[in-house]
Parts: structure tokens; C-alpha cells; sequence
């Protein structure tokens, strides 16, 4: 359920903020690295899915509606619908990754 994604890059912006302070370069790397990796398994990829979906529908209507026809059917078994993350399980990762970095690092 949580990105994986989400979890990775909050350990990695959390451990550079511990070790190099929130004014640091490194932290300010790992702050755009976060939040590109979140934008995108959110919202980019999740809006592809939703394409896939309405592709994947769109094919099974024309297949229906061309049934009378002798051709072969267009394959749309291998159309994914599922690509990205909701953002609960952005955040969810996101807080995973954040006790896991603060647990290993000896903070608490």
C-alpha cells in the first residue's frame, strides 16, 4: 500500500537534514528529490492510469460495436490502468520513511 517511492526519498531528506542541517545544499537536494518522486508517482502517473482506463474502455465500445465484423479484436488486456499512487499512500510511505530514517539514525 505505501510508495515505496515516498518512503526512500522522506528517509533520504530527513537523514541529509539531520546530518547536514535544513540549510544545507544537500538538504535542499533531497528536498527537490522528494518532491519530484511524490509529483510524480501521484500525480503524473496516476493520471496516466486514469488514460489507460478510458483507453482500455473506449476499446472494449468499439469492440462491441463492431462485433458483426470478421477481423480480429484489438488486444487491450496489456493496457495498464493501475500506474501511480493515491495521496494516502504517498503519505503513508512518506511517514514510514520518515520513522525509519529517524529510528536509524539514533534520534529517538
Amino acid at each position: 500500500m505505501p510508495s515505496s517511492h515516498s518512503a526512500l526519498f522522506a528517509a533520504l531528506l530527513i537523514v541529509s537534514w539531520l546530518e547536514q542541517g535544513w540549510q544545507s545544499f544537500e538538504f535542499a537536494l533531497s528536498l527537490i528529490l522528494y518532491l519530484v518522486v511524490v509529483r510524480d508517482a501521484v500525480g503524473i502517473r496516476w493520471h496516466l492510469g486514469q488514460h489507460g482506463a478510458i483507453l482500455k474502455q473506449l476499446i472494449e465500445e468499439h469492440d462491441r460495436d463492431h462485433q458483426y465484423l470478421n477481423h480480429d479484436q484489438i488486444r487491450h488486456g496489456q493496457i495498464v490502468t493501475r500506474l501511480g499512487h493515491t495521496p494516502l499512500e504517498a503519505a503513508v510511505g512518506t511517514l514510514f520513511g520518515i520513522v525509519i530514517a529517524v529510528v536509524l539514525s539514533g534520534v529517538l
